[in-house]
């Protein structure tokens, strides 16, 4: 079973191949230009074209419309994955809780002043406390040290 190419040296590959602009290129003369031992560049070629390690001699510039198409299709693939999206949290929002205490009886408390079980944090908001947690730890280390000097 053929094993698929590495995506940088395909795209090393392509890059060679179109900026040297030549009406033959061997397998020795890509290798060259790619930087890559001509064993280990056949071997990722072969998934393109199984003639490229019985002769080496043959003209890699006939490559370049599958290596292209191979390309594209990653470029494809890639673009379809969904990107996450970073929650961020601003300073106005870290200062509109004292402590993490403040954030507990402001976002997951009840009106009875009891905290709500079923309550589910979003994203943005465990964020948020995980900041109010590192401000806290922060702030404690701080003080420990005032102490003992």
């Amino acid at each position: 079973m053929e094993r698929k190419p590495s995506e940088n040296h395909v795209r090393r590959i392509l890059g060679a191949l179109k900026k040297e602009n030549r009406k033959f290129f061997s397998l020795e003369m890509l290798s060259e230009a790619v930087g890559l031992y001509p064993d280990a560049l056949a071997d990722d070629l072969l998934f393109f074209d199984p003639m490229v390690k019985m002769d080496p001699s043959l003209d890699m510039n006939r490559l370049t419309p599958a290596l292209e198409a191979y390309v594209a299709a990653l470029d494809e693939e890639k673009a379809k994955r969904p990107i996450a999206k970073r929650t961020l949290v601003t300073k106005n929002e870290l200062a509109e809780y004292a402590s993490v205490a403040d954030f507990v009886y402001k976002k997951m408390t009840s009106a009875g002043g009891l905290v709500s079980p079923s309550l589910i944090l979003s994203d943005h908001d465990l964020h948020l406390l995980q900041k109010l947690v590192a401000q806290e730890v922060a702030a404690r280390k701080k003080a420990k040290r005032k102490k003992s000097s």
